[in-house]
Order: C-alpha cells, then sequence, then structure tokens
C-alpha cells in the first residue's frame, strides 16, 4: 500500500509559564532557585481531520481540529517552546487525540467470550476468536480472549476508534490488536478501565507484514483516555506503529523482550503514566527509509524506565518539552541526532553516556551486533510504509543558533545487543548552519564545528581528538531540571552543545577515560545554572565563545561521594550547594548570578579557594592526576590564560 501522508501543518499556540523548582536533593541560594520558561509554537496553519466521532454522548458534530482557541483548555494546559533549527518534528495534537470520548450509545459492542465473541452491530465481524474491523467507526470492546486477536483491515480513508473496556487479550503467534490498514486507528481506554495484551514467544506471520509488537500497527496511531493497559510482551516489542505514534492519556504498564514503544515516523506523547521495563530501548523512533523522520517528542507525561539500551532513542531529534522522566536504568538515557532539553524534571541513570548527540550508528551497533537486520526486527522493507513528508514548517526554541560538531565515531564497549536496523542517518541536505537563525541571548557567530585552535584557546575545548564536528549534531538544554549519573560521558555531542537555560546537574564517570563533558565541535553556555561533576583526567569545559562566566575547578585529590560543593560570593551569600553522589576530582560550574570580576569562593570536599573570574572560562584548583594534556599535573594558576587546560607542573611542586 502506498500511501500519501497528510500535510502536518504546525499552529501556534501560547501557553501559561512553566516554574520548576529542584528536587529536595540540590539546594541553590540564587542560582537556580526556580527555572522559568515561557514559549510558544510557530506554524503555518492548523490541521484539520474528518472523524465521524464526538466528545460526548449528546455531542452532535463529529469533527478532529485543532482550534488554537480550545486547544490548551484540552490538553491539560501544556506550553509548547520548542526551536529546534531545520526540524520537520511534529508538536500539534489534535481535539480528538487528545479526548478520548466517543458516543457509546452509538457504537458497535464487541463482546469477548474467551475462545469466542459476538458483535453488536455493523463494521466488524467475528471469526472464531479472530475479530475484523472492516469500517470507520467506534468499536467498544469487552471481555478476555485466551487466544485471538483484534485485526482492523479497513480503508486507507477510515478513522477507527477502539475503546478498550475492561479488555483481557492473549494471542500466542501474533499481536493481540494489529492494524492492517486504516488512515487512524485510536486505542482509547475507557475510564476506570483496567486492561491487559500479551501473547507468546514466537509470532507466525500471517500476510506480507512482519508483526512484532503486541499492539502493531501499519497506520497512524493514538493510545488515549483514562484507564489502564499492561501489555507483556514476550516476543519482541509492546506497541508499534509503522507510521505516527501518539499518546495522550492513560497508564501504561509495559514489559517487553525488545523495545517498549517504537515508531518508524514518530513518538509524540502529551500526556499519561509509563512504567516500562525493556530489553532493548524504552521509547525508540526508527527510520532508515526517510532522513527527516524517526522524532521523538515529549510533551508531558510521567516516565519510570529500565531499559538495557536506550531510554529515549530517536534517529533524529529527541525533544523533552515537559513531563517527570525518571530513567533508573540504562545504556544511555536520551540519544538522537540531535537532543534538545526544553523543560520537565529529568533524572537519568546510565551505564555508557547520559545524553548523546550521534549519528545512527555511530555507537557502533551494527559493527557489534550484526544480525540486527534479522527478519522480525519490525524495521524490515515489508514495514516500510510511505513516508512522502511535505510538511515545511520548522519548529524552533530558546537561543537559535547553528549547531556544529565531526562525529567521532567512537564505539562504545560491551554494547547491549540491537535486534533492530542499524543504519547511518545521512545528514539532511537542506541544513544551513551559516543561515540558521541567531536571535536571543546565544553568540550569533557560534559555530562549534569551527572552534578557536590557536593558542588563546584552550586545547580541551576544541572537540578532543580530531576536532571540527558535524553540523547537524547537537545537545540543547533550555529549561527544564535535569539530573545525570553516567558511567561514561555525562553530556556527550559528536557535535555541539548549547546551554541557554535550566538547571543542570551531572555526574560523570569516577574513572578517568571519560568525562562529565563531552564533544566535538564547540560548547557554548548563555544562560541556566549547570554542573558537570566527575574525574579529572577527560574533563572538557566550555568554550570562550559563552556569554556567561565558568568555573572549571580541579580539587587537589579526589573528593569522596557525599562531599558538598558550595560557591558563595564576597558578601557570603551561598549562590550554588550540591552533594554529588559519586566520588569526583573536577568541577565545571556555571550559573546567571556569576560575574566577571567578582570574587567566589568555592568549597569542595576538603578544598575551599578563592577564584577571581577575570575572564568568562576561569581555571583553578590543583590537578590531582596525570592526563595526556597535562602529563605530570599539579596547581592550576587562578585566570590561568589557558583556562580550559591547566600548564604542566611548576618544577618545584613535588607529584
Amino acid at each position: 500500500m502506498n500511501r500519501n501522508r497528510k500535510k502536518k501543518n504546525r499552529k501556534k499556540e501560547t501557553g501559561a509559564v512553566v516554574s520548576l523548582l529542584l528536587a529536595s536533593s540540590l539546594a541553590f541560594g540564587g542560582c537556580g532557585t526556580a527555572v522559568t520558561s515561557s514559549s510558544s509554537v510557530n506554524a503555518e496553519s492548523a490541521r484539520t481531520e474528518s472523524t465521524g466521532e464526538t466528545s460526548a454522548d449528546n455531542a452532535d458534530t463529529t469533527s478532529e481540529s485543532t482550534d488554537s482557541e480550545n486547544a490548551m483548555e484540552s490538553a491539560s494546559d501544556i506550553n509548547f517552546d520548542l526551536e529546534l533549527t531545520e526540524s520537520t518534528i511534529d508538536t500539534e495534537f489534535t481535539d480528538r487525540e487528545k479526548s478520548g470520548s466517543y458516543k457509546a450509545l452509538e457504537a458497535v459492542k464487541i463482546t469477548l467470550n474467551k475462545t469466542t465473541a459476538t458483535v453488536s452491530g455493523s463494521g466488524a465481524k467475528a471469526d472464531g476468536s479472530t475479530i475484523t474491523i472492516t469500517e470507520e467507526g467506534v468499536y467498544v470492546v469487552s471481555g478476555t480472549l485466551e487466544d485471538g486477536q483484534i485485526i482492523v483491515d479497513a480503508s486507507d480513508s477510515d478513522k477507527v476508534q477502539i475503546v478498550l473496556d475492561g479488555v483481557h487479550i492473549n494471542c500466542e503467534t501474533n499481536a493481540a490488536i494489529y492494524v492492517r490498514e486504516a488512515d487512524k486507528v485510536f486505542i482509547t481506554l475507557a475510564e476506570n478501565s483496567s486492561n491487559t495484551l500479551g501473547g507468546g514467544n514466537e509470532y507466525t506471520q500471517i500476510d506480507d507484514n512482519t508483526v512484532d509488537g503486541v499492539i502493531f500497527s501499519k497506520s497512524d496511531l493514538v493510545c488515549n483516555g483514562t484507564g489502564s493497559l499492561t501489555i507483556e510482551a514476550d516476543y519482541k516489542h509492546g506497541i508499534v506503529s509503522k507510521d505516527d505514534l501518539v499518546i495522550t492519556g492513560g497508564t501504561y504498564k509495559i514489559a517487553t523482550a525488545d523495545n517498549g514503544i517504537t515508531a518508524k515516523d514518530q513518538i509524540k506523547i502529551l500526556d499519561g503514566s509509563f512504567d516500562i521495563d525493556a530489553a532493548n530501548s524504552a521509547v525508540k523512533a526508527k527510520n532508515t527509509d526517510d532522513t527527516e523522520l524517526g522524532n521523538i517528542y515529549i510533551a508531558g507525561g510521567i516516565f519510570t524506565i529500565e531499559a538495557e539500551q536506550d531510554g529515549f532513542h530517536a534517529d533524529l531529534d529527541t525533544v523533552i518539552h515537559s513531563g517527570t522522566i525518571l530513567v533508573e536504568k540504562s545504556y544511555e538515557g536520551l540519544e538522537g541526532k540531535r537532543v534538545v532539553v526544553n523543560g520537565g524534571d529529568i533524572t537519568i541513570n546510565a551505564s555508557d553516556d547520559g545524553i548523546n548527540a550521534a549519528n545512527s550508528g555511530d555507537d557502533g551497533a551494527n559493527a557489534i551486533n550484526p544480525g540486527a537486520n534479522a527478519v522480525g526486527s519490525g524495521d524490515d522493507d515489508s514495514n516500510a510504509a510511505s513516508s512522502n513528508n511535505d510538511s515545511s514548517a520548522a519548529v524552533n526554541s530558546g537561543d537559535d543558533v547553528s549547531i556544529s560538531g565531526e562525529a567521532d565515531g567512537k564505539e562504545p564497549q560491551q554494547m547491549p545487543p540491537d535486534t533492530e536496523n542499524g543504519s547511518d542517518m545521512q545528514p539532511s541536505q537542506d541544513f544551513d548552519p551559516e543561515n540558521a537563525p541567531s536571535g536571543g541571548n546565544a553568540p550569533q557567530d557560534f559555530d562549534p564545528g569551527n572552534a578557536p585552535s590557536d593558542g588563546d584557546a584552550p586545547q580541551m575545548m576544541q572537540g578532543g581528538p580530531g576536532g571540527g564536528g558535524n553540523s547537524e549534531l547537537y545537545i540543547k538544554i533550555t529549561g527544564g531540571t535535569l539530573t545525570v549519573s553516567a558511567d561514561g560521558d555525562g553530556l556527550d555531542s559528536n557535535g555541539g552543545l548549547l546551554v541557554t537555560g535550566g538547571t543542570t546537574i551531572v555526574y560523570g564517570p569516577t574513572s578517568d577515560g571519560d568525562s562529565a563533558l563531552d564533544y566535538d565541535g564547540s560548547a557554548i553556555v548563555t544562560g541556566g545554572t549547570l554542573a558537570a561533576i566527575c574525574s579529572a583526567g577527560m574533563t572538557e569545559s566550555f568554550d570562550e565563545a559563552s556569554t556567561q562566566p565558568v568555573i572549571t575547578y580541579y580539587s587537589t585529590e579526589t573528593q569522596s561521594a557525599d562531599t558538598t560543593i558550595t560557591l558563595t560570593d564576597s558578601d557570603g551569600s551561598a549562590l550554588f550547594t550540591v552533594t554529588p553522589e559519586k566520588a569526583y576530582a573536577s568541577i565545571v560550574l556555571t550559573c546567571p548570578e556569576m560575574k566577571l570580576d567578582a570574587t567566589y569562593t568555592l568549597a569542595a570536599g576538603t578544598d575551599n579557594e578563592e577564584i577571581i573570574l577575570t575572564d568568562i572560562i576561569t581555571t583553578a584548583g590543583t590537578r590531582s592526576v596525570k592526563t595526556m594534556s597535562d602529563p605530570e599535573g599539579g596547581k592550576m594558576p587562578n585566570n590561568s590564560d589557558n583556562k580550559g587546560t591547566p600548564p604542566s607542573k611548576p618544577s618545584d611542586t613535588a607529584e
């Protein structure tokens, strides 16, 4: 089937100001006591879809639309704020996607009776334990199937709504719900309902498609409502869409043998509660056919995630706008070519990198897992829906800059297997960092791919070995509260790093082979509070093109975990206080209250040093370890000309 994708125009919405307080484990005076952001989404026009459904039993109309006057009232007052250069990510949610309502009195009733089913109304038929829906409409399903499934096989112009109201379906050899064809399918969790879907550990294909999820859709899929859904995926994935996947409500508990939630074109989540335990990635958008697709957009929701691989992984853009996210376990917490954090309360625990901006395949997954393209991975050509994307609106947030960086191709050690296709994403041809917007507080000449390389710029700020960088890869933090604990790099960009707001705390590695901050282009800070705390062997700081002062500090000895770091001004007022959860030997610290030429005192465990900020990047302290850039270690002169890279140890200093 070759369906032309609809044009997805953006709409403009203005939301209320969002204020976020730091978690109780962090205490701030002045710096980052509250993080505030306000925003809007630039768009061409609202999108309207005919649906044949309404928001109450007594409603008269059947339209699905995005109306700028009532959208915020029906979307939990979510505040949209996104500036993502040249991105085609879609941030809108239609009224019907958000509401999850239906006309119950006019709906077709499907009752499941363990091994059979009865259908009351037209548009669906039951054949033993298989129910097939062939027409547009609303279908309310209840009861239990011990081994059966619901199949949607309608016209490619039909919208189908399946309301789960106390449903328990087990399908041993295929998807419990399989959308073979439709324009869009809504799976609505009825109010106060508890639903369960699951199946066996081996699927038998019933047509040309490679079905590999408990819920599997070849068309746009929407999950909404206020009920609960438990998914046990013993074969592979939990929820799969080969088009767009939109979730606007409900409570989900998902345990999978592979990915938790996955889509080909994009995943958009507005609200809901998610408990995901995945043997691969928890939330994944992967598109090997179109380099402008494969996006994740999180506008809200509560997430608790345990993943053997990534918490959130997108081939293109991963954007967190709001929500509460706890990644209890992951290989990498957030990954995409471009990772943007505009808001939310995010906690990441990662055995490798906390946040990684990289091309798909930069992590060496293909080399380590040559069987990733095996049949059943869910990304084979037989499942490739036509994706002629004609979206033209670029979505933006925060301070506009052109971000650069060259992927270093670094292959992580002991990479968990990825059972999905690995494919190097090619940079989109229309990306032009030279002409990227440059408003706001970010420096207009910021080009992380061409960071200074002479003696006036610290070597550690030139992107490490190789320098340069891929201009399409970056991490951008404009707001929210972000806490990262990583055994590898904390924030790792194979391109650039930009921080314009929010509160970011990075507990980096205790080994000297990685760093709390790692980038291949340039790193710029223009606002917000950030503390990057880790070992000293590979410490990287920000570039001198930054507009907010930064302290890069090396402790005289490795400080123990739970030893407090406090920055006070000349009046004795504490601007920043944090108690690291790991041992550390270096600190990169910046916050809005820090001013040039002012004097501050940094207390870090057993260290206590007075520091004068005579430059944007000020380095101080005593390096307690030997490194490639400083083979002897030693005292860092306050306000040294080299700033980020400490000079060699003086001859009269003992090792």
